[in-house]
């Protein structure tokens, strides 16, 4: 199973580098608290994430240079996610008061509440893997990897909310765990479609020649 080997790589990287995480993880809590950073910490979080991944030297000047790099970029990701979500749950709580056959038009933003949510998934880590990429660039592609592996987005998700689940009732490991673990899964399950995307593009560029 694709995802299960995604999440146990995951969770091999976090063992690995478990001080550098674990640090980490409580810098991304407290930027959350403090709002304003956040964005940039996820992005920074991200960018070790990311490098872990394609088994690159990490330490916690990487961190701190990322949120530098990343702070307006990743507020503007952030702006365009929420608003994305907003439209979401805005529509969908309109159309489920409506007391006519137009309520069942709720369906339809409950499927697009999910895809927002497994887009969470790919999100920031595309902003590393796609260089420095336009922004509208990297939100289609964040709503087209689960698309085109909806089974393997799902089992991630469903693993994960199984880790939250677990680090609810450990809140040690939310504190000092389950940030770094979302963005380690996030970062592995990026590089690991994005491979055989790239893979099935040379495959058929072969045939074509």
């Amino acid at each position: 199973m694709r995802a299960l080997r995604t999440f146990c790589q995951a969770l091999r990287d976090l063992y690995d580098e478990l001080f550098l995480f674990a640090g980490v993880s409580v810098l991304w809590w407290l930027g959350t608290l403090l709002v304003v950073p956040c964005p940039p910490v996820t992005a920074g979080l991200c960018s070790l994430a990311y490098r872990v991944a394609h088994e690159q030297r990490v330490e916690l000047s990487f961190f701190w240079q990322e949120i530098r790099g990343h702070f307006g970029k990743s507020w503007r990701l952030a702006a365009v996610n929420l608003l994305a979500l907003s439209v979401v749950v805005v529509n969908f709580l309109f159309y489920w008061n409506v007391r006519n056959l137009l309520r069942y038009a709720a369906v339809v933003w409950v499927y697009l509440f999910l895809l927002w949510l497994a887009a969470q998934l790919y999100l920031f880590p595309l902003l590393f893997e796609m260089g420095e990429p336009r922004l509208r660039w990297l939100l289609r592609n964040a709503v087209l990897l689960p698309l085109l592996h909806p089974g393997y987005t799902l089992l991630l998700l469903i693993l994960l909310l199984a880790a939250t689940a677990l680090s609810v009732v450990l809140p040690f490991l939310l504190i000092v765990a389950w940030p770094a673990l979302v963005a380690l899964v996030g970062a592995r399950a990026t590089a690991t479609v994005i491979e055989e995307v790239a893979a099935r593009q040379a495959e058929s560029g072969g045939r074509e020649s």
